[in-house]
């Protein structure tokens, strides 16, 4: 009985002294700082905050900004996304409905997407068999990252269809003179859905080179003309004319839609127009020796003259064999108490070569 008694004391003894030993272990645990909630994990970035869509002609085009770091290690893919519904259809939409019901009309892989641009554009054909003036077309993007996940939709971009936009411009011509090209062409008839007469306020005229497209005129064309003063001889440009209408009566020219592009003109204007002849030829005769003076031609594409003598105006040798570049000569091969004939002819860089001078004569004179 007393060694059963000794047993118990030891067993709770034993047993205090681990509590004593554990006991800081765990407050010390308990006790311990506890971190901030960390944010649940995002599906992908939202890239496209920016989406545009204009219609031109019988397409729309949607436009909006990829950033460049996405499109290394991160974009697979661009998805775009097209609702058609009523105008009167609400304009809020969750994005978890609108993704059920529109159509997946385009998927832009990342390595088919233009490399030196931030602005990407995409051409939507429309179908003027189902839209009307009744009908919107809404757009949205959404990145996809290389794990198969989507980003969020973009913004909405909508639009409705016009059916009176004007047909393209036609018969465009080129005139080029020695100091401009003038581009002329036709006017529409009608507009796309067979409308007359075309719902025309002006023009936009593009001139492309090497692959790049610009706009030449600032502001809407109302002639159906444009002088193009800014190009080079032996340089081919694209011209292209798109016709401007206006959405309904009495719009803001700031709604301008362009139409369709019309045939591309191709020139490559080439230098044919010779300068004008040298004038106020001086000519004096001094140590057996002729010399002539004259002022330099006022074009810019001189490159040097050529001078003509004869013995009886009448038949007339060429005595330099290249353009001399500069505006004084000395004739030595002359005979002293002999009279000389000369005529001057001003070379452009295209090698077309002025009207001769008027003839100015002189006796050679000895020392």
């Amino acid at each position: 009985m007393r060694n059963c008694f000794f047993d118990h004391q030891r067993e709770l003894a034993l047993s205090f002294c681990l509590l004593i030993f554990t006991l800081p272990i765990l407050l010390f645990t308990a006790c311990g700082k506890v971190g901030d909630p960390l944010p649940p994990i995002p599906k992908a970035p939202l890239i496209v905050s920016d989406l545009t869509a204009t219609q031109q002609g019988t397409s729309i085009i949607l436009s909006f900004p990829v950033a460049k770091q996405t499109r290394t290690d991160k974009l697979k893919r661009v998805d775009i996304y097209r609702l058609i519904e009523s105008i009167n259809a609400p304009l809020g939409i969750a994005a978890e409905d609108y993704a059920t019901r529109a159509a997946l009309i385009a998927s832009l892989p990342e390595d088919q997407l233009p490399a030196n641009v931030s602005v990407i554009t995409y051409v939507d054909p429309i179908d003027f068999k189902i839209a009307n003036d009744q009908t919107r077309y809404r757009y949205a993007v959404r990145l996809v990252n290389l794990d198969d996940r989507p980003a969020d939709l973009s913004n909405y971009a909508s639009l409705t269809p016009l059916s009176t936009v004007a047909e393209p411009p036609l018969g465009l011509k080129a005139n080029v003179t020695q100091n401009q090209v003038e581009i002329t062409w036709q006017p529409p008839s009608s507009n796309l859905n067979g409308s007359q007469p075309a719902n025309v306020l002006g023009y936009n005229l593009y001139r492309r080179v090497n692959q790049q497209m610009v706009k030449v005129n600032a502001a809407p064309l109302k002639e159906l003309r444009y002088v193009e003063k800014q190009f080079q001889f032996g340089t081919t440009y694209e011209y292209i004319v798109r016709a401007l209408s206006l959405p309904r009566a009495g719009a803001p020219v700031s709604e301008v839609i362009e139409s369709n592009e019309s045939l591309a003109l191709a020139v490559t204007p080439k230098d044919t127009f010779p300068p004008t002849a040298p004038n106020s030829i001086t000519i004096a005769s001094r140590g057996g020796l002729i010399s002539l003076f004259w002022p330099a031609n006022p074009e810019p594409d001189v490159v040097g003259y050529t001078l003509y003598r004869s013995e009886d105006e009448k038949t007339w040798s060429k005595i330099t064999p290249r353009p001399i570049t500069t505006i004084t000569f000395s004739d030595r091969q002359v005979q002293v108490g002999k009279r000389y004939f000369y005529q001057i002819a001003a070379v452009d860089n295209a090698g077309n070569e002025s009207p001769r001078s008027e003839t100015v004569s002189e006796v050679a004179e000895p020392n």
